[in-house]
């Protein structure tokens, strides 16, 4: 099945984007939606896309976190990593989003085997914001103690 992009591009599987290989691409009818798998090519990393019409956009980077114990370091990390980054060096930059964002949705989640990232706005500049400040705080945080 294929799908047209924003570029009016068609989305096959087995095309590549941006060293993402697409996987499968199923129309979800019941909810107006088209549903995107995606592979990427270096890492391995999955990236589900949900396609419709909604003004909402959402993300969540959902990281597998399974206890060795239960002494809570999952959710101890879940905190740490939102208090800074490489890129974005403040003590605490998901409070400064809380406050200066557009959001719809900000928060952090840890489940017993998995933690999520999620965040949401209906600004399109604001949700590609609030998706380089996340991304940055969980693939280049700060664990240096430099604060």
């Amino acid at each position: 099945m294929s799908r047209i992009n924003r570029k009016r591009e068609i989305i096959d599987p087995g095309k590549v984007y941006s060293g993402f290989k697409t996987l499968s691409v199923h129309e979800l009818s019941e909810y107006g939606s088209t549903a995107l798998h995606f592979k990427h090519i270096a890492t391995g990393l999955d990236l589900f896309h949900l396609h419709n019409d909604d003004r909402e956009n959402l993300f969540a980077f959902i990281f597998r976190t399974p206890p060795n114990d239960d002494t809570g370091v999952a959710h101890i990390l879940e905190h740490s990593v939102l208090c800074g980054s490489e890129r974005f060096p403040v003590k605490d930059p998901f409070v400064l989003l809380l406050k200066g964002s557009l959001h719809t949705f900000l928060n952090a989640f840890t489940f017993p085997d998995k933690t999520v990232y999620p965040a949401s706005s209906m600004v399109e500049k604001d949700f590609y914001n609030l998706m380089l400040v996340y991304g940055d705080a969980v693939f280049s945080h700060c664990s240096s103690g430099r604060y």
